[in-house]
């Protein structure tokens, strides 16, 4: 049994995609995974599960879908997220907050030379490592032009975006 954590695209966003979280530890526990506890109400989801990471990104996809929601899912092992959080944020600081912190995690893996690539509007900042992509708002991710959308467009494949906090939270669950 290996631990993961799965990342839902844009779910509980308004109106948008509404998955209560209580339904998805359901949707876990049908799928006959164990220990399914989830964070915050944005579609983040730490389980364990005797199958690789792609059948596990297939099979809640499939069964998201069978119950409505069409979305993507970003799965990571409990190991890789633990390890991130114990490398620390590339852009951590004192006096950052961590709201202006984020990790974009894409559906497919990219390379670091296309992050170094992607036009990255105002004094925002973005550095790919250990197959992620750490972001950098240093005025806030609310009124920023580095969105979901462009990093998508830019690095050519769906992402999803967690702020720092989130991160160490889900890694800790692990």
């Amino acid at each position: 049994m290996s631990t993961f954590v799965a990342l839902l695209r844009a779910v509980n966003l308004g109106s948008h995609a509404r998955l209560p979280m209580a339904r998805l530890r359901e949707m876990l526990g049908e799928l006959g995974w164990q220990q399914p506890r989830t964070y915050l109400q944005s579609g983040n989801a730490v389980f364990t599960a005797p199958l690789a990471a792609g059948e596990v990104a297939v099979a809640l996809r499939e069964k998201l879908a069978a119950d409505g929601l069409d979305t993507e899912v970003m799965i990571r092992t409990g190991d890789h997220l633990r390890a991130l959080a114990a490398a620390g944020h590339p852009f951590a600081a004192p006096g950052v907050e961590h709201p202006k912190l984020q990790v974009a995690f894409p559906l497919h893996p990219v390379d670091a030379q296309r992050v170094a690539g992607m036009p990255v509007p105002g004094g925002e900042t973005a550095r790919a490592a250990d197959g992620e992509v750490f972001l950098h708002y240093p005025d806030g991710v609310g009124r920023s032009k580095l969105t979901t959308a462009h990093l998508q467009r830019h690095l050519g494949t769906p992402v999803t975006c967690r702020n720092w906090k989130t991160v160490r939270a889900l890694a800790q669950m692990c």
